[in-house]
């Protein structure tokens, strides 16, 4: 399988999890990181659709800022996204790194994000070292 690359020049986070890619010849393209999963910002739309889900419990919903401001600066200066798949809102699922790092293991590892459990827990060791060491959500 031939997966797609994005050179973003910004990534534009919208919250913690998903923002919109601005590439150099200024095409935007829908990303939302793979395998993390952090708190809804308002207005909360996937909360009203699906309160059960862990980002729109209180505690994930009160580090829902933090989240969305730590992945801006991180990802301000642009990024790498290699595109794994499509989510059902027609967004690009991507890992995306910045200065070759892990832009949704840094989330997690930070407590401001957890592993997604629906698609492999792909972050376990990150969650896991925030959990011990008391970060984000695990405070």
């Amino acid at each position: 399988m031939i997966s797609t690359v994005l050179i973003c020049t910004a990534l534009l986070m919208s919250d913690g999890d998903s923002g919109r890619c601005v590439t150099a010849d200024g095409e935007r393209h829908r990303v939302r990181l793979a395998g993390i999963d952090a708190g809804e910002v308002a207005p909360h739309t996937r909360c009203r659709q699906r309160p059960d889900v862990w980002a729109c419990s209180p505690v994930a919903r009160g580090s829902a800022d933090r989240a969305s401001h730590r992945a801006r600066r991180l990802a301000a200066n642009g990024a790498r996204c290699t595109v794994t798949s499509t989510d059902r809102y027609r967004r690009n699922v991507a890992v995306c790194t910045v200065n070759g790092r892990d832009l949704g293991g840094t989330l997690v590892r930070e407590g401001l994000a957890i592993s997604e459990t629906n698609f492999g827990d792909p972050y376990r060791r990150e969650e896991d070292q925030a959990r011990a060491a008391r970060r984000g959500v695990w405070e």
